[in-house]
């Protein structure tokens, strides 16, 4: 029997978490992708970014992102 790998739990999350934010975003303009959507100023490629950086900046250190 093997152990729960949390590591590899997470990679499979994320990399699930990065196609569904690819496949929300397919399609959509430029313009659509950069406007604000909330008051204060909250667009989609914002959430891209942030995505980004935290799986670059996960816990301890190491890259998540392959």
């Amino acid at each position: 029997m093997t152990g729960f790998d949390a590591k590899a739990e997470l990679h499979v999350y994320l990399q699930g978490a990065r196609e569904v934010l690819v496949w929300k975003l397919d399609g959509l303009s430029e313009y659509d992708i950069r406007r604000p959507l909330t008051p204060t100023g909250t667009n989609l490629l914002g959430l891209v970014k942030h995505s980004a950086s935290m799986e670059l900046e996960c816990p301890g250190g190491e890259r998540t992102v392959r």
